[in-house]
């Protein structure tokens, strides 16, 4: 279980090292912009961490911390946006991100780590849902911006 584990976050490691290079060498944004814009990688990155915690002390609390963002951001994406041109790579990220949390999932209910996942998940709930509306006003209320990075994201034609 746990070789599986590793397979699908090193691909979610790959998805958060094209997310960095992407925006900040090929758009060139600020960290403020990376973290609004981009939100995927900030979850993936707190994912990697809690798997490197898991893989220490066998405790999965922060891998549930990292699903709400990882499912708002990630399989929420996998819906919305097109699957096609510039944002197919985008969305293969997206289906690695629930990969990982149906990994997380299974795995805490094939060994009953259920305490794990409910104080993790409620962690999540209670810091990620105050960062997710502080994201979404920000976009909202920087639509220029968005728009701006998002158009040099797409090919040229």
């Amino acid at each position: 279980m746990e070789l599986i584990g590793i397979i699908v976050t090193f691909l979610l490691l790959l998805a958060i090292i094209h997310g960095i290079v992407f925006f900040f060498f090929v758009l060139k944004v600020k960290t403020i912009e990376w973290i609004v814009y981009n939100p995927c990688t900030p979850s993936n990155i707190l994912f990697l961490i809690g798997f490197i915690l898991y893989l220490f002390f066998k405790d999965r609390t922060v891998l549930h911390m990292a699903i709400l963002p990882m499912f708002f951001f990630g399989v929420g994406s996998l819906f919305f946006s097109p699957w096609k041109g510039a944002n197919l790579l985008p969305q293969i990220a997206h289906t690695i991100m629930a990969i990982n949390i149906g990994w997380t999932f299974f795995v805490s209910v094939m060994t009953n780590d259920y305490t794990a996942a409910a104080v993790g998940l409620f962690l999540g709930i209670v810091i990620f849902s105050f960062l997710i509306r502080i994201q979404q006003n920000y976009v909202a209320a920087h639509p220029g911006d968005f728009e701006r990075i998002m158009r040099m994201g797409k090919p040229k034609s």
